[in-house]
């Protein structure tokens, strides 16, 4: 999201979010990252434009969506974090792997540590 807004200027910037609210439907990010087996493996980033999102869109809080995403995971959302959390669980890349690709290592090392569910990136 960030990445579009910062491909207009800034005094465009609440006409840019009201339109973002009203158009995104969903944005989807992936990261290849270094499987077990040395082939690349995709992670990927769901963010869906639901009601919550569309709002914090539209009142320029961009920082916040990350959040949202991670309490939202029965609705289809996923963050980065999420999905290396799956990946690492399901076997498919290391620990290493995972760690060296999240936004938030200290968060990701929490729940590999702790056993929690991915679902539970809040």
């Amino acid at each position: 999201m960030q990445r579009i807004i910062n491909l207009f200027p800034q005094e465009q910037g609440e006409q840019l979010f009201m339109d973002l609210s009203l158009n995104v439907i969903s944005i989807i990010s992936q990261r290849l990252v270094t499987g077990v087996d040395n082939r690349l493996v995709a992670a990927v980033e769901v963010m869906i434009n639901t009601p919550y999102i569309a709002d914090l869109i539209l009142k320029g809080k961009i920082d916040d969506i990350k959040e949202a995403m991670a309490g939202s995971g029965a609705e289809g959302m996923q963050t980065f974090d999420m999905a290396l959390f799956n990946l690492y669980t399901e076997g498919r890349i290391s620990l290493e792997e995972a760690l060296a690709n999240a936004d938030s290592r200290t968060d990701l090392q929490a729940k590999i540590t702790f056993g929690q569910s991915a679902s539970a990136f809040n």
